[in-house]
Formats: C-alpha cells, sequence, structure tokens
C-alpha cells in the first residue's frame, strides 16, 4: 500500500526519515517528498508547512501524484483541557475548524459548505489505533480537536475557543485542513498529535522547549500502527 505521511514542521518528520529504507526524495514545487519503504508498503514523508493552506497542498500533492491509500498526520497540538498535560497524547475521533463562521447562513460553527460539521477519522482505522495504544499501554485522550491560522496563546484565547467548541480537547493548524481534502478525494485519515504546550501565556515558550518531545511521542504510536498488518488488511 501507498501510506502518506505528514508534519507540519522538520522536528515532527526528521524522526521518521530513519525508519524509511531505500529512501528518494522527489521535488514538487516548493515541497521535498521523502519515498521509501516500511515492511512491505511504500511510505511517501512530505513537510507540509504551517498552516491550513500548506497542508492541504501538502495532502493533495501525495493523493494526486503517488495514488495514496491512507494518510496519516503526526505532529503536536496546543492543549484545551486542563487534564491534558505536555506529552499527553491526543487520538483525536473528529475534527474542525475553529475560525470558520458561516452561522448567518445556516451552517454549523466551523463548516464549510458543502461538507460535514465536522470530520471524522476512517473508523476502522481509527479502532485500530485505540487498540493498539490501548495493546501497549500507551495512555491517550480522544474527542474533537480544532483547527486554525493562529497560535493559540492566552487564557482569554483558550475560553474563548472553549465558549465556541465546548467538547474541544486539542488545538492545532494543520489537520482539519487535510482532513477536507482526504474527505474530497475519499482517501482514509488518521491523526495522532501530542501535546507541546497547554496554549496559556506559556505556550510559545513550551512549543519550543517540548516540540521534540512531542514529535517523538507521535512518532512512537505512528510506527506501531506502521507494523500493525492490520492497519492494512482495514481498508483493503
Amino acid at each position: 500500500m501507498n501510506i502518506g505521511i505528514i508534519g507540519a514542521i522538520n522536528k515532527e518528520i526528521k524522526i521518521f526519515k530513519r525508519i524509511i529504507h531505500h529512501q528518494e526524495i522527489k521535488q514538487i514545487g516548493q515541497f521535498k517528498i521523502y519515498i521509501g519503504k516500511f515492511k512491505k508498503n511504500n511510505i511517501f514523508l512530505i513537510k507540509s508547512g504551517i498552516g491550513k493552506v500548506s497542508a492541504s497542498i501538502a495532502a493533495t500533492i501525495l493523493i494526486n501524484t503517488f495514488q495514496i491509500n491512507i494518510i496519516i498526520n503526526s505532529g503536536s497540538a496546543g492543549s484545551l483541557d486542563p487534564n491534558i498535560k505536555i506529552g499527553d497524547i491526543i487520538i483525536p475521533k473528529k475534527l474542525c475548524y475553529y475560525d470558520v463562521n458561516l452561522i448567518s447562513f445556516g451552517y454549523s460553527r466551523g463548516q464549510i459548505p458543502q461538507y460535514p460539521k465536522d470530520f471524522k477519522i476512517n473508523k476502522y482505522l481509527y479502532q485500530i489505533l485505540i487498540e493498539t495504544a490501548k495493546k501497549y499501554e500507551i495512555q491517550f485522550f480522544t474527542g474533537l480537536m480544532i483547527t486554525g491560522d493562529s497560535f493559540i496563546r492566552g487564557k482569554d484565547s483558550i475560553e474563548k475557543l472553549k465558549s465556541q467548541f465546548s467538547h474541544a480537547i486539542a488545538v492545532e493548524m494543520e489537520s482539519t485542513a487535510i482532513a477536507q481534502v482526504c474527505y474530497q478525494f475519499n482517501i482514509p485519515l488518521i491523526v495522532i498529535k501530542s501535546i507541546s504546550d497547554l496554549s496559556d501565556t506559556k505556550a510559545t515558550v513550551n512549543f519550543k522547549q517540548n516540540i521534540s518531545l512531542a514529535s517523538l511521542r507521535s512518532f512512537n504510536l505512528v510506527q506501531l500502527i506502521l507494523k500493525n498488518i492490520q492497519l492494512y488488511k482495514s481498508v483493503e
């Protein structure tokens, strides 16, 4: 199978390069795609860059150029739940935008016209992901994760998001855009994130200090998923 892996920044993808065998690099525009093998599957690793548009372009390149069967989005996120701490794993069950508002036209907050009010993770891959995390005793949180083009920091920002999306457990800048592209092309998606900061006034400093930890934590679970043959059987 052809598996696409998307991370936003270098620290989120560099660790994956160590497990891709027979690696080659293909340049498309400003994007580099690292192509290789993991076990019997073809891996296509790309750094999207930060933000929704960059993530959308990266996902579209993978799908249209390499006939991707599954996309995995790995990386970091900010916590919106006081029980979720730095280094914790987030396995979102659904995703939506926090910076889209067409309520006056009858849509739900965060909903793009002609798309669902939120994007749900592929249920078969989601179940395998949950089972794998439990098997290896990896603690995780699951629920709604929200996406927008701002780095969230400060109590006021958290309170505003929670007033609009009371069930949101984490926030980041790419995943929902990737989910929208996958929805458009009917490509299964799973997302694995680890908390780099608490979205508070120390978020910028904590992100810089903890991005390597968060990237490693999310990578570790992705690697376990890649080793699980059930993952591939479930979408054949």
